[in-house]
């Protein structure tokens, strides 16, 4: 009996490894995700949020050319948590997408995130609020790091590799347009 023991709480201590940690500052106000999370260490870090849904979008950008992305949905409240931690690259116009209840204030970090990010924060009617532009932090202490808020209440941000939004124009004004019905989240 023991030894079965041993084992169902060593699986027990892995998959709470994998699983990663709170990082809010609260439910119903402001929210702090990663694109790494913040609360808990492991020592096997997993590779990346295992999503099961990929939507595609395109920022309409005035004057300018529209462009089109591939975007990993990351709306349950684990996916938001744990985002593109420990990822090694990402492709050209491919991310996530993480997608809120309701729109709300929301600042990010880089916390065990290795790719570089732009981080677009989009508005519930679709419409970039503002752009961070982010690096990892791979030795910064949990207090040490660099947060990236949202101008304004967000519905969903994209994460897509540092340097897309300078490339395409994506900034303040850009309207987000779903192929297909836009994704929603759960609490």
């Amino acid at each position: 009996m023991r030894a079965y023991a041993v084992l169902l709480v060593g699986v027990m201590v892995l998959l709470g490894g994998c699983i990663g940690g709170v990082g809010g500052i609260g439910q119903g106000g402001d929210e702090t995700t990663t694109a790494g999370d913040a609360a808990q260490e492991t020592e096997a870090p997993p590779t990346t949020t295992d999503v099961e849904r990929v939507v595609n979008a395109t920022f309409v950008v005035e004057d300018g050319e529209n462009v089109t992305v591939e975007l990993r949905v990351a709306d349950e409240p684990e996916e938001r948590r744990t985002g593109l931690m420990y990822r090694e690259s990402l492709a050209n116009n491919s991310g996530m997408i993480f997608v809120y209840p309701n729109p709300q204030q929301v600042s990010f970090w880089m916390k065990n995130t290795k790719v570089p990010l732009d981080m677009i924060f989009v508005g519930p009617d679709r419409t970039v609020l503002n752009v961070q532009h982010a690096n990892p932090q791979p030795n910064a202490s949990s207090d040490d790091l660099k947060t990236y808020p949202s101008d304004g209440e967000a519905k969903y941000v994209v994460e897509l590799p540092r340097g897309f939004a300078n490339r395409t124009g994506v900034g303040p004004g850009t309207k987000l347009v779903f192929e297909g019905p836009a994704p929603t989240a759960d609490e």
